[in-house]
């Protein structure tokens, strides 16, 4: 668990506690602002997940993002000759 893990938890849960204000004063912006919380603090949490992964497992961190690499340049090689 690192930092971004905890803050992108904080973050959903400002987010839920917006959301629910929001449909309790029927203040759609208030609601939208809540869900926005809560998308931003998922992807904080997933990137705090994938720094774990990376610092648990440099060697298959380092091998998924070559192959990621290969994959995504040999698409963009393929399609540039046609």
């Amino acid at each position: 668990m690192n930092i971004d893990t905890v803050a992108g938890e904080g973050t959903i849960v400002k987010g839920r506690i917006k959301e629910n204000l929001g449909d309790a004063t029927g203040d759609p912006l208030l609601q939208r602002d809540g869900m926005m919380d809560q998308a931003a603090g998922s992807l904080r949490q997933g990137f705090g997940g994938l720094r774990d992964f990376v610092r648990r497992q440099p060697l298959a961190a380092a091998l998924i993002a070559g192959l990621a690499g290969a994959l995504f340049l040999g698409g963009r090689q393929r399609r540039r000759r046609g």
